[in-house]
């Protein structure tokens, strides 16, 4: 079964819709938006999120620890950020992110879906790298 976008238009427009709603998480993210946050998760026991120091597994996990979380600190900043199509129904994201709290740079990944509610996570990992020297 080949799930690689029939063309680079279809591939494009994957890139560019995931994209856009990777951008409007972010907004979500910095405005401590925690209902629209756990809204942009695949509402499934299998969904899951890695963060720095914790793991969640299911929607219900992953909400309930959204709901207790600080907010991100709001000069939070992308340094770079990579979507990749893997079909017209499966997206990665790749960010590096930086922050005066965080030592390092911080890194994020998720797994985008498409799904009948739009685009959802159904993966995401969240890491620092240590500071270089």
């Amino acid at each position: 079964m080949d799930s690689a976008p029939e063309s680079a238009e279809e591939a494009a427009a994957v890139v560019r819709e995931v994209g856009a709603t990777f951008e409007r998480y972010e907004q979500a993210l910095l405005r401590h938006d925690v209902e629209a946050l756990n809204a942009f998760f695949l509402p499934a026991e299998h969904s899951v999120r890695y963060g720095i120091t914790e793991q969640h597994y299911g929607i219900e996990a992953i909400a309930a620890w959204r709901r207790a979380a600080p907010p991100v600190h709001p000069q939070r900043c992308l340094l770079r950020t990579v979507v990749s199509a893997y079909g017209p129904d499966v997206a990665c994201v790749s960010a590096e992110f930086s922050d005066p709290d965080t030592a390092g740079i911080g890194r994020q990944t998720q797994t985008w879906v498409r799904t009948a509610d739009g685009w959802k996570i159904a993966v995401a990992h969240v890491s620092v790298s240590p500071p270089m020297r």
